[in-house]
């Protein structure tokens, strides 16, 4: 990511998603609204592995049956492509909640230089 195009995304604190919430509908069912296209980045230090959904109402309406989770690595793992979208407190906590205990919320530095929070592995 350019960092003209980091620095113009002012509004709020910026997320770095990587899974689920790069989708615009569940953009609209967290936020309330479409977030956009976001900006590309990518994430080092962290391995890209995935959790069993455990609601089978969200499997039956998605087709999902796991979600991607972020596991902190000391090792050489490719960087995790993903999007970076502005968000207001008020979506950070929203997010929180979508996200759930298997996740918590950490602040990171993007390949591209950029401070974000991303939700990672709760334990690991």
């Amino acid at each position: 990511m350019a960092a003209d195009a980091a620095a113009s995304m002012t509004a709020g604190s910026l997320l770095f998603a990587y899974g689920t919430l790069q989708d615009p509908a569940v953009q609209t069912a967290v936020f309330g609204r479409d977030l956009g296209p976001g900006a590309p980045d990518r994430l080092s230090g962290f391995r890209l592995s995935h959790i069993p959904v455990d609601d089978l109402q969200v499997t039956a309406e998605t087709g999902l049956t796991h979600y991607p989770i972020l596991i902190p690595t000391p090792d050489a793992a490719p960087p995790v492509p993903g999007r970076l979208y502005p968000l207001t407190p008020a979506d950070l906590t929203a997010a929180d909640a979508y996200e759930g205990e298997a996740y918590r919320r950490v602040r990171v530095t993007t390949e591209a230089g950029v401070g974000a929070w991303v939700y990672v592995a709760a334990e690991g």
